[in-house]
């Protein structure tokens, strides 16, 4: 297996063990991202040795991204700082630790070894398999009532969707991601009609036999999923984004065609009125009918989680540290017995754990990637990496809504994703338009190296 297969790999088989969020499972896939990403640093710091190279030779979005990176890698020497000196709970945050250098790295693998269209399509296509497969077995066990997670009998959220995941709303984060990735490689690759009745007839025929209808059907069956999950804010982070995101699209393109108006319509129109009409998206509208702050404590959560941010407002509790922290910490209002392992709101937690300076840290590499973004879809000519800038944005905007209730970035297989798609902002906005040229002479240059060093 190849780095760039390892990686795929990781990618895929994430969400697979209940979202990789025991331990064993994180520091199984954290021990295969740091052994990819030392051989990758070493194949390219023998090429520079062997070709006498001034620089190490990286990819142009690896050569743009010093900033995130810095940033990034910084936050885990924060983390180490913590653990050794003003952790509430030392055990956790070395845990915590372990996540974040895992995080860390499948965001530097990103910027390395996504150095070409191709390679863009296989990701995506390989994000799309894993969240369709997440969809297709939810949906299955909702259907038929047999209600199993992985390799066992589900015990909370019997009669919605939740594939191998333990919480709902955990995977109706995978759907939004994988939906804006989907949705964004619709945009880049748009199908366009010319010439005579005859000619136009061939080419729908191409398209209903191309792999675009496959990917329009797998995103079809996602939304399914995405319903069936009844998450509240799942489905309203995934449609609010498509629709900001969709109006900056067809406000920033360059070059926009009325296939892209169609197609974005035409989004919003099947998924909400077809695939909501039959799959239930009433009932998701019923419970948000039904929410209120009598039925909820997770505004009183939020509140008592920031009220410890201002108590530790620089140093933090401690990354990990609020499933030990929260306890001894709330108000006396919040009367539930059960044990809050996460604050339901990924913003005060941050802030609580990490304190403000990681918070501000991690703040720059999600806004520079938003920007990354917004500048892929205005500026750059290729259609392809229009796309992306799209994917990057939706992903960005739905995690950011849906992070206001949940904690998506508390599960392993969700987080990583979403630093992927923060490095793939880079790709959109400075790959090479024809970026197959960088791809083929980086492996060009190996190859030569590998002959000289023989």
């Amino acid at each position: 297996m190849n780095r760039w297969s390892a990686f795929l790999f990781l990618v895929f088989a994430l969400p697979l063990p209940e979202a990789s969020v025991h331990p064993l499972a994180w520091n199984l896939a954290a021990t295969l991202a740091f052994v990819v990403l030392g051989i990758e640093l070493r194949s390219r710091f023998i090429e520079q040795t062997t070709r006498s190279l001034p620089d190490l030779p990286v990819t142009l979005a690896f050569s743009h991204s010093a900033l995130p990176l810095l940033l990034i890698w910084g936050v885990q020497c924060w983390v180490v700082l913590q653990w050794a000196t003003f952790s509430f709970s030392p055990y956790d945050s070395l845990m915590s630790l372990s996540q974040g250098l895992f995080y860390a790295s499948m965001f530097t693998l990103a910027l390395l070894l996504v150095d070409s269209r191709q390679r863009v399509r296989q990701l995506v296509w390989v994000v799309v398999a894993a969240a369709s497969f997440q969809a297709l077995y939810g949906a299955f066990m909702v259907l038929t009532g047999l209600e199993y997670g992985f390799f066992a009998a589900k015990e909370h959220y019997l009669g919605v969707a939740t594939g191998t995941y333990v919480n709902r709303n955990s995977l109706a984060g995978l759907m939004e991601l994988s939906l804006a990735l989907g949705i964004g490689l619709l945009l880049a690759e748009p199908t366009r009609y010319f010439g005579s009745a005859r000619q136009r007839l061939r080419q729908l025929i191409e398209v209903l036999l191309s792999k675009k209808v496959i990917l329009r059907l797998l995103l079809a069956i996602m939304v399914i999923a995405l319903v069936l999950t009844r998450s509240r804010m799942g489905n309203t982070a995934f449609f609010a984004s498509l629709m900001v995101s969709g109006a900056l699209a067809l406000v920033l393109m360059r070059n926009k065609t009325t296939a892209t108006t169609v197609l974005l319509g035409s989004l919003l129109v099947i998924d909400i009125a077809i695939v909501g009409t039959f799959f239930g998206v009433d009932k998701v509208a019923e419970r948000l009918q039904q929410t209120s702050s009598q039925t909820e404590s997770r505004d009183e959560v939020t509140r008592d989680t920031f009220n410890i941010f201002l108590d530790n407002p620089i140093t933090g509790t401690g990354a990990g540290t609020f499933t030990h922290t929260f306890p001894a910490l709330k108000s006396a209002d919040v009367t539930s017995f059960g044990l809050y392992n996460n604050a339901h709101n990924d913003y005060a937690q941050f802030a609580s754990e990490f304190g403000a300076p990681a918070l501000i840290a991690l703040a720059v590499v999600v806004l520079w990637a938003f920007w990354n973004g917004i500048v892929a879809m205005r500026q750059r000519n290729s259609r392809f990496y229009q796309g992306l800038g799209f994917s990057v944005t939706m992903a960005i905007v739905a995690i950011g809504i849906h992070s206001t209730v949940d904690f998506n970035l508390q599960i392993p297989a969700n987080a990583s994703l979403f630093v992927v798609i923060l490095a793939l902002s880079a790709v959109a906005r400075w790959a090479p338009h024809n970026s197959s040229d960088e791809s083929s002479s980086g492996r060009k240059r190996r190859r030569t190296g590998r002959k000289a060093s023989v």
